[in-house]
């Protein structure tokens, strides 16, 4: 079966359904009482754990760019596919070529609407927890305050993780159907090239017959050779003083 699995995988890639701590379990949350930093250290604990909020903020920022940048690339990419297709079923007979080619262009609808599907996932509104200036005032000792605040920041970062670590799928399943959209638009220009080929030279073996009678009819003189052998012979001292020299 793992077999199979994997071919599934290659054609059609599944995202997995990991099991994945519940970020507001209060068995996973920070408390104060759990922060045994020394005072002295407090101050630079809060500053760590601010910069790993805004280390967490800046990924979400950065897959959400690359997943609007996702949908403007495929879109493009789809109508040049689709208006090229239209071409050449208007100027062609229907045959089995434009048949393989509707054809992939029908797998690559599919593998495009699913990088589109990922993407706009990517970018759905989520639950994401910001720090506000309000979290700030708390009326408490010296210690107590940082501490408070540590922990706050840092809850608020495990639960912006879980929805971050979800949007990060989701776009990796868009780069996933779109490097197999890129496979199929290879193949696709690459039969392209055949038909066009097999439209310009119908008659391959008599283009073959004409281009070997072409190059036959190709003379050098003595010259030529003489020159080609001077050449030849100066590359080859060229060659020799160079490895010298090295």
């Amino acid at each position: 079966m793992k077999i199979f699995k994997e071919i599934r995988e290659f054609f059609w890639p599944l995202l997995e359904n990991d099991d994945i701590p519940n970020q507001n379990d209060k068995n996973t949350m920070l408390d104060k009482d759990d922060i045994t930093v020394a005072s002295s250290h407090l101050k630079e604990t809060l500053e760590y754990a601010i910069n790993c909020y805004e280390a967490e903020s800046e990924r979400r920022k950065t897959v959400e760019s690359k997943s609007a940048l996702f949908i403007g690339t495929i879109s493009v990419v789809t109508s040049i596919i689709i208006g090229t297709t239209s071409v050449l079923v208007k100027i062609s007979d229907f045959n089995i070529t434009i048949t393989f080619l509707v054809f992939l262009l029908f797998i690559l609808t599919l593998y495009m609407t699913r990088s589109v599907w990922f993407s706009i996932k990517a970018l759905e509104r989520k639950n994401y927890h910001s720090i506000s200036i309000d979290d700030f005032f708390i009326n408490d000792t010296s210690d107590d305050y940082f501490k408070k605040l540590i922990a706050e920041i840092t809850n608020k970062t495990k639960k912006n993780s879980h929805t971050i670590n979800s949007i990060v799928d989701n776009m990796t399943m868009a780069q996933k159907y779109f490097k197999r959209a890129i496979i199929v638009v290879s193949i696709y220009a690459f039969s392209i090239l055949l038909h066009c080929i097999s439209k310009t030279c119908a008659n391959f073996e008599g283009c073959l017959k004409k281009t070997i009678e072409t190059i036959n009819t190709i003379t050098i003189s003595g010259l030529n050779i003489l020159l080609l052998y001077f050449i030849s012979f100066t590359a080859i001292i060229l060659s020799i003083i160079a490895m010298k020299k090295k």
